[in-house]
């Protein structure tokens, strides 16, 4: 019997996570801006959450939803898309997506992972819907 095996060992030394939105602006307040964009449907964000970790399953949730019917069944839906995974820099995205009805609200937007050592890491932001 020939066995053969590989072992890689946990660390869990680099786990981190730090949240942000790179492409609005971060006000004194910490606070990040999002313009609505005139005359369109919906406008969009991207938001990043830096890990340190590669390959790790990232799971996202906004503290709001907006119920889009189809074919006159309610489908409520979260404002980002709920899960990504990080990439060889650690670095993981999702798409913050608001409608108009939006516009003058706050949305707080949640992110979180579980490492290889069970520790839990959550951060979150906000982002004020403005007006264009």
């Amino acid at each position: 019997v020939l066995c053969i095996g590989c072992e890689t060992p946990i660390t869990c030394d680099n786990c981190y996570l730090e949240m942000s939105a790179p492409d609005l602006h971060l006000d004194e307040n910490g606070y990040y801006h999002l313009q609505f964009l005139n005359d369109y449907v919906q406008t969009f964000s991207t938001l990043k959450a830096d890990t340190g970790v590669r390959q790790q399953k990232v799971k996202w949730l906004s503290n709001r939803e907006i119920n889009i019917q189809y074919y006159g069944t309610d489908n409520w839906t979260n404002l980002v898309n709920q899960s990504s995974y990080s990439d060889d820099e650690g670095n993981a995205y999702t798409v913050l997506g608001v409608w108009e009805e939006f516009i003058g609200d706050t949305i707080k937007v949640y992110c979180g992972y579980t490492n290889n050592c069970s520790i839990n890491y959550v951060d979150s932001l906000e982002v004020i819907i403005n007006e264009w």
